[in-house]
């Protein structure tokens, strides 16, 4: 079992420093744009702008419900609070790669669209690594579940070192509830489905969970820029290449 230093909580512009390496040498999160991007990079960026186009990335479903990360924390040997574990998320619209390598099986339902967790990483340091992960894939889920989500995938690929990639090891997804449902080995694709009937965010009345308490005329307000309702639940258009299994 994981720690009982752990605790979770969903990424915010304070805490997105926070974000640990991950596994893959010379990789940053706070400028990867790997998984919205089809011809993104994990390589970390010099670019004084990609910080912040990373960070409103993350954010950019937070007036709907809430960020697209969530850390995992712990405590150092010093009684310090520091991050120690990172997934990423979100739906598969905001994910052109994820949705890619989901077009490779057809079999796969289209409905409900599925929300995809891309990246899952717990530091090195932790000898508990594989556990911190699964109760930080566990709080991902629990927090999916609350939005109303159904329909959770991962896509990790079986490597010599199976933290490399950004999804992290199967087998953390086959310890917190996902099965295999298409692919072999090298590809595959893990689904988890969850119960939704938990939700407190409901999507339908999300105007009426913010109504100011004086109405009148200026009601309702116009919402911010950003992901449409829709957007959450259904599957976007296909992008096109570049094929991130390479070509064949």
């Amino acid at each position: 079992m994981a720690g009982s230093d752990l605790s979770f909580a969903l990424v915010d512009a304070d805490s997105f420093v926070s974000i640990p390496s991950p596994a893959q040498p010379g990789a940053r999160c706070q400028t990867c744009d790997y998984w919205e991007r089809l011809d993104g990079h994990r390589e970390a960026s010099e670019s004084e702008a990609a910080p912040d186009l990373k960070l409103s990335r993350l954010m950019s479903g937070a007036r709907l419900a809430g960020s697209y990360g969530m850390l995992a924390w712990g405590v150092d040997a010093t009684g310090d609070r520091v991050a120690v574990g990172w997934a990423q998320f979100g739906p598969i619209s905001a994910y052109p790669r994820a949705q890619v390598i989901r077009d490779r099986y057809p079999s796969l339902p289209d409905s409900p669209a599925p929300w995809v967790v891309t990246c899952l990483q717990v530091v090195p340091e932790r000898t508990d690594r594989e556990d911190v992960a699964a109760a930080l894939l566990g709080a991902v889920c629990e927090e999916l579940d609350r939005r109303g989500i159904i329909a959770v995938e991962a896509y990790p690929e079986s490597v010599t070192d199976p933290w490399s990639p950004s999804p992290g090891p199967a087998s953390i997804y086959e310890a917190t509830g996902f099965s295999l449902a298409a692919g072999e080995e090298r590809y595959p694709v893990y689904r988890r489905e969850l119960e939704g009937a938990s939700a407190d965010v409901g999507w339908g009345d999300l105007l009426s969970h913010t109504r100011p308490p004086d109405e009148g005329e200026d009601w309702p307000l116009p919402l911010p820029k950003g992901p449409r309702e829709e957007d959450l639940f259904r599957l976007p258009p296909k992008p096109s290449r570049p094929n991130p299994f390479g070509d064949e």
